[in-house]
């Protein structure tokens, strides 16, 4: 019954739908959600919670897969990092990197 109670005062709350319409699904996890609707927020956590941590496990076997399968005679994922580079979003500055480089002199 406090579910739907909840869930009534939810439907009918513009400030909420606002930060909906805004955050989307990630609204869930904003303060404000979770002090007006607790039952409702603790509800959803449980079931949105696990939908991450299962995308980055499959985005992991994809990448293993493209790595082992595209690009085999030249990699080592596990000695040289090559999987971390694959799932990181961080992007590299190459310019930054060219300019430190310094060229090999002779020998």
């Amino acid at each position: 019954m406090q579910y739907q109670e909840e869930l009534a005062e939810l439907q009918n709350d513009e400030s909420v739908k606002t930060l909906f319409n805004i955050k989307g699904a990630m609204a869930w996890l904003c303060e404000e959600t979770e002090i007006k609707y607790p039952n409702s927020t603790k509800c959803a956590r449980k079931l949105l919670l696990p939908f991450p941590s299962s995308f980055l496990a499959e985005c992991g076997f994809s990448a293993v897969n493209d790595l082992l399968v595209k690009k085999r005679n030249r990699l080592d994922i596990i000695q040289r990092g090559d999987l971390r580079l694959k799932l990181t979003k961080l992007e590299p500055n190459i310019k930054s990197l060219c300019s430190k480089h310094q060229a090999q002199g002779s020998h």
